[in-house]
C-alpha cells in the first residue's frame, strides 16, 4: 500500500470518528431536554401549613428541572378549577370551616408537552393559647388577671379543637410537641401533655412560647404561639385596722397622718413570687427614715406609733427581694405625717 493511499484512508476513518462522536453528542442533549419528568421535580408548598378555619393559604410551585414560566398551570380547589394560565405558579384559596377537608389540586403542562400533577389536603383545626401564672403574688378579692413578675413562672396550656368525621379528638389523645424561643422542652412534651411551665429569665424580656399538636396518624397538624412578657411587681399600703381588718378598698396615699394610738400597715408586693410571703425565700426589710424596724409575723406588716407630743414626719419604705432569683425585687417609700 502507498502511501498516498494510506494517508486517504486514514483521513476517511478520521472522518468517521468525528461524524459519530457528533451524533452521539446530539443524540444525549436532545434526549436529555425531553426527559421523563415526575412530581419530584417540582414541589408545592403552603403557607401557613395548618391554618385556622377561615383562613386565607397561599400556594407556590417551586421547580429547579424545568422553566415554569413556560408552562401552563391549572389550579383547582375541591375539584373546581380556580384559575388558569401561563407562568401562574403562585396561587391563594381560602379553607373551610372547622373540621372541613379542603383540597388543593394543580396541574402543570411543560412546554415540551408534559403534565405533571400534584395535590395536597387540609383539614382545618384551631387551637387557644392561655396562660395563668404558676406562682405570683395577688392580695385576696383581687378580681384582675395575676400577672407574672419578671423571672416568676408562667403555665402556658393549649387547647386544640381537631374534628375528624364530626367528632372531636379528647385533648388528652394528642402528641404535643413545645417549644420556648425556638428551643425544644422535651421533658415538656409528649402524649396527652397539654401544659408547659417555665421560669422568665432576665435575659429574655419577651419569651416566644409554640406548641405542635398531632393525632394519632401524624396526618392531622396543628400550631399554637404566643409571647409572653414578665412584669415589674409593685408594692401597694394598706391599713390593718384590729377590728374591720384590712382595708382593701383604699390604698394608703403619700403624706397620709398616722393615728395618735398607732397604727398597722401592711405592704402588698402585686405579681411578686413566690406567692407564699413567708417563704424562706422571701427577704423583707422596712425602715423608718434610716432606721431599720423590727417586722411582725407576717414579715410583710409593721406597726408605727407616733411619739406623744412629738409632732412631724418620716419616711417608711418596704424592700422585697427573691433569694432565688438575680433581680426580682421592688420597694416602696410613702411619707407619713404624725
Amino acid at each position: 500500500m502507498n502511501s498516498k493511499r494510506y494517508n486517504k484512508i486514514m483521513r476517511i476513518g478520521v472522518l468517521k470518528v468525528i461524524t459519530i462522536s457528533i451524533f452521539a453528542f446530539f443524540v444525549f442533549f436532545t434526549g436529555n431536554a425531553y426527559a421523563q419528568l415526575s412530581g419530584t421535580d417540582v414541589t408545592l408548598s403552603i403557607n401557613p401549613e395548618n391554618p385556622t378555619p377561615g383562613q386565607e393559604v397561599s400556594a407556590t410551585l417551586t421547580s429547579y428541572v424545568f422553566d415554569l414560566n413556560k408552562s401552563n398551570v391549572t389550579w383547582s380547589v375541591n375539584g373546581q378549577m380556580t384559575s388558569i394560565g401561563i407562568g401562574k405558579n403562585k396561587f391563594s384559596f381560602r379553607v373551610g370551616a372547622l373540621g372541613t377537608q379542603t383540597t388543593l389540586e394543580v396541574s402543570i403542562e411543560t412546554a415540551d408537552g408534559q403534565t405533571i400533577r400534584k395535590n395536597i389536603a387540609l383539614t382545618t383545626t384551631d387551637i387557644d393559647m392561655l396562660w395563668e401564672a404558676a406562682d405570683s403574688y395577688r392580695p385576696p378579692f383581687y378580681k384582675g388577671k395575676t400577672l407574672v413578675g419578671k423571672e416568676g413562672s408562667f403555665k402556658v396550656v393549649a387547647v386544640p379543637s381537631i374534628n375528624v368525621q364530626n367528632q372531636t379528638i379528647d385533648p388528652d389523645n394528642l402528641s404535643y410537641v413545645w417549644q420556648k424561643n425556638d428551643e425544644g422542652a422535651p421533658n415538656a412534651s409528649g402524649w396527652g401533655k397539654t401544659f408547659f411551665t417555665f421560669k422568665n429569665s432576665y435575659l429574655d424580656p419577651t419569651d416566644e412560647i409554640k406548641v405542635k399538636v398531632t393525632d394519632l396518624t401524624g396526618k392531622i397538624n396543628t400550631e399554637g404561639v404566643v409571647r409572653l412578657q414578665g412584669v415589674d411587681p409593685k408594692i401597694v399600703f394598706y391599713r390593718n385596722d384590729p377590728v374591720l381588718g384590712i382595708n382593701f378598698n383604699k390604698a394608703i396615699p403619700n403624706g397620709f397622718t398616722l393615728k395618735k394610738e398607732g397604727e398597722t400597715i401592711m405592704g402588698l408586693p402585686y405579681f411578686f413570687s413566690p406567692k407564699k410571703l413567708n417563704s424562706n425565700n422571701v427577704d423583707i426589710k422596712w425602715t423608718l427614715g434610716e432606721r431599720e424596724l423590727n417586722t411582725n409575723n407576717p414579715k410583710n406588716e409593721i406597726s408605727v406609733k407616733p411619739e406623744e407630743r412629738k409632732p412631724g414626719s418620716a419616711k417608711i419604705k418596704m424592700y422585697i427581694t427573691n433569694k432565688k432569683t438575680l433581680f426580682q425585687e421592688t420597694e416602696k417609700e410613702i411619707n407619713v405625717n404624725f
